[in-house]
């Protein structure tokens, strides 16, 4: 196969006709080719689905010590399962350049491959002309947006379903398939530029078809260069809204300067709309105290929910909630002003950190990081310590939206020998209902809970109230302060002040938990603000939970910064290369 030399071809209302239905053909061909990694892995998942029924019915079960599975581990060939495991963990490792992730290496490795694909479909039957590949590029890219849009929607999303997955790791990929069908449509733009220029038609900039081609390539550039890591970390909510009107307007835009690709763009839009609609539904709205944490940038959110919304999470530990004002929560800002405004578009993740099952109240835990939503919730906070008798009408309308994430889809812990549980700061919120699910539906299992604050302070939420004496007295939660141990941080009288104390307007000393109560001096027997005020040394930890046996199960979870989950990553890979079964997750909200 050579190479096509392109040119421009003058072509009879035949040829056009002709040319018309070959694009129309490998746009649809584009669009159903995305079918094939699905019916990859559905191939994969039922093989995979047999071989354990199979290995279920009669097959010989060799003990852990036996000589056969000793070979099998010194085997390469005889252990399948271990080399999948490895390559698994190799393509989930980060892509680093000059210090900066850029994505994993299976996000690369699709995303070239796709990239091939699309390009190959893309000059397919095009002979020499040069129009009908420059058409090609712009209506192949178009063809994968139903697909790239059904990656990013959060509530209907049958591909997160298919993965056994949450919305978060599905968008990755989104991403990726957003990169690459937008080099496909910089290309179509860079030939047609080329085409008016090479035939003096600069003057067809100004048709309306064209002209709205261009407006929504430039849409499009608006909407990727807000989606760049140093823009959403500046803004996120400008990367947001910009995100979602663009992804509306733009398809329309499409629609006028390429009517041909109205199919596909109808049923992008069709599916965002379907899923708005959905999370509409999804929502309610209850009652909501908020109150910070005294000493710590944390705020502290007990709402009360309709009792069918808080049976799932009941069912769902680690699970999160999308946080917004509604009008009611919003009475001090302007109905016509801006914030007000932009408030209808503001939906923060927060992890719940725990469900009462008496009262059915939700608690969540989030860190004042300086974004519109923090800081609302924090002037909310700061109201109702003004209130000096709270009541029930004194409580704060919230709406909230869930629960989402993978928690709903982990595997049955029950399968694991040994579960290690890492959390850095608020992370806990996602790590210690998951512990606590773990020990009351199984308590002897052998799981242990790694959390690492920076003042001691920022555990108070977690042992104050119904829950404090257990976590306490619980040998295998090791909780560490790593910030500063001099004089700045000697061992205050720290104090957290109960929310139902606040609301009943009791007196501030009462039910007061002094954090010398937090950790344990096993010298003498009992507990000391001295304790773990040191860096939790993740290699040790990670190294002590595999040295038990070769054939133990490990499921390693980590909720924190990037860096302490590159750490633990790093850990486990040395025993996931030694032919350890590990399932590792990483829980994060950040991209």
């Amino acid at each position: 196969m050579t190479w096509p030399s392109y040119h421009f071809v003058d072509l009879s209302a035949d040829e056009k006709q002709l040319r018309r239905q070959t694009l129309d053909r490998y746009g649809l061909l584009a669009q159903l080719s995305a079918l094939i990694p699905v019916v990859v892995i559905l191939l994969y998942r039922l093989a995979k689905n047999a071989a354990n029924w199979r290995g279920t019915n009669g097959d010989y079960a060799a003990v852990p010590s036996s000589p056969v599975l000793k070979e099998r581990r010194n085997s390469s060939a005889g252990n399948p399962g271990a080399w999948s495991r490895r390559a698994q963990w190799w393509l989930g490792e980060d892509v680093v350049v000059t210090g900066k992730v850029y994505g994993q290496r299976d996000q690369w490795l699709v995303g070239i491959l796709w990239t091939a694909w699309l390009l190959l479909l893309s000059i397919m039957e095009t002979g020499e002309d040069y129009l009908h590949v420059t058409k090609r590029l712009g209506l192949v890219a178009i063809s994968q947006w139903p697909l790239q849009y059904l990656l990013a929607l959060k509530s209907l999303n049958p591909v997160a379903y298919l993965l056994q997955s949450s919305h978060e790791q599905v968008n990755r990929w989104h991403r990726v398939l957003a990169r690459v069908t937008t080099m496909l449509l910089c290309l179509h733009v860079a030939l047609y530029f080329n085409f008016f220029v090479q035939r003096d038609r600069l003057d067809r900039l100004g048709d309306p078809e064209v002209l709205a081609g261009i407006m929504a390539f430039f849409g499009l550039c608006l909407l990727l260069s807000t989606a760049l890591r140093p823009v959403r970390r500046f803004s996120y909510r400008l990367f947001f809204i910009v995100h979602l009107v663009m992804g509306i307007i733009v398809p329309v835009q499409i629609i006028t300067h390429a009517g041909p690709s109205k199919l596909f763009l109808l049923e992008a839009l069709g599916v965002l709309l379907l899923d708005l609609i959905s999370r509409k539904m999804d929502t309610v709205t209850g009652n909501a105290m908020v109150e910070s944490i005294p000493g710590t940038d944390l705020v502290k959110i007990t709402a009360s929910i309709p009792h069918p919304k808080i049976n799932r999470f009941r069912g769902q530990p680690g699970s999160h909630i999308y946080l917004s004002l509604p009008a009611a929560a919003r009475k001090s800002m302007s109905a016509a002003s801006i914030s007000h405004l932009l408030f209808e578009l503001l939906f923060n993740p927060f992890t719940v950190a725990a469900v009462d099952d008496e009262s059915g109240d939700l608690t969540l835990i989030a860190r004042h990081c300086g974004g519109p939503m923090t800081r609302a919730l924090g002037r909310l906070a700061k109201l109702a310590s003004n209130t000096t008798n709270a009541t029930n009408e004194d409580k704060i309308p919230l709406s909230f939206e869930g629960p989402y994430g993978a928690a709903s889809r982990f595997p049955p812990f029950a399968e694991f020998d040994r579960i290690l549980l890492v959390a850095g700061g608020v992370g806990a919120a996602f790590t210690l209902p998951l512990y606590r699910s773990i020990v009351g539906e199984n308590p002897g299992a052998k799981v242990q809970m790694v959390w690492a604050v920076r003042r001691a302070g920022d555990a108070t939420w977690a042992v104050t109230g119904k829950d404090a004496h257990p976590l306490l007295k619980d040998d295998n939660i090791h909780l560490y302060v790593t910030g500063d141990t001099t004089s700045a941080e000697r061992p205050e009288r720290s104090r957290y002040t109960p929310a139902a104390e606040r609301v009943d307007g009791s007196d501030a000393g009462e039910g007061q938990v002094e954090m010398s109560a937090m950790y344990r001096d096993r010298r003498r027997g009992r507990y000391t603000s001295q304790h773990n005020r040191k860096r939790p040394d993740l290699k040790r930890i990670v190294d002590d939970l595999f040295k038990h046996g070769q054939e133990e199960r490990v499921a390693v979870l980590v909720c924190g910064p990037r860096e302490m989950a590159e750490d633990v990553r790093a850990h486990v890979g040395v025993w996931v290369n030694r032919e350890r079964s590990v399932w590792y997750h990483k829980e994060g909200f950040g991209f």
